[in-house]
């Protein structure tokens, strides 16, 4: 409960800032045009969709990350989190960079490059993903969460693998995947504080 009251808070303080990004971004696109045409922005889960499926297909090679030691070793991971209205999705990067995207709109990006804090946070979350990745199964499907439900993805480069369980067994600290699932907590924690002190 406290855990979805973070995000709830996170919402508020953030639900605008992809959908300014939207907008500027189109206003920007039909000023270049010089056209006179209705331009309409892409809607908040269209945004958040397209994240969510570059973040699950990123590769290793293309944004610059060393070789793992072995192939199952993770380099990224990712948390989905069905809310009452919507999806949350914390991503990680080994090499810090953190964003968490909202399916409602919103959400916070690049908070690796400038604050210490997520950085460590990101890193956090990878390398308690790499305890976690041999219990977890191979996959190459995404579905969304129900509502209530969490789970889990991990890149490597032997491929992604998904493990779940329920908000509830998480919250309740009862299941393995509790772990990681604080480790994602902790980057929306340190998100809101930043957003706090602004």
């Amino acid at each position: 409960m406290q855990s979805e009251l973070k995000w709830l808070l996170l919402v508020v303080l953030t639900a605008l800032s992809l959908k300014v990004a939207a907008g500027w971004l189109t206003d920007r696109r039909a000023l270049a045009q010089n056209t006179k045409k209705e331009v309409v922005a892409p809607e908040p889960k269209s945004i958040y969709l397209g994240l969510r499926e570059q973040a699950l297909n990123l590769k290793r090679e293309k944004i610059g990350l060393p070789t793992p030691a072995k192939p199952t070793q993770p380099w990224a991971a990712l948390m989905d989190w069905g809310l009452e209205r919507g999806t949350a999705t914390v991503v990680a990067i080994s090499d810090g960079t953190a964003s968490v995207y909202l399916s409602s709109g919103g959400g916070s990006i690049g908070g690796g490059q400038s604050h210490e804090s997520i950085r460590k946070s990101a890193q956090k979350m990878v390398s308690v993903a790499a305890e976690f990745q041999p219990q977890m199964r191979a996959t190459n499907s995404y579905p969304l969460p129900e509502k209530g439900q969490v789970i889990f993805y991990v890149l490597t480069d032997a491929g992604v693998f998904t493990a779940s369980a329920s908000q509830e067994q998480l919250s309740s600290h009862h299941h393995p995947l509790s772990m990681l699932g604080d480790a994602a907590q902790e980057i929306v924690t340190q998100y809101r504080l930043i957003q706090q002190s602004k």
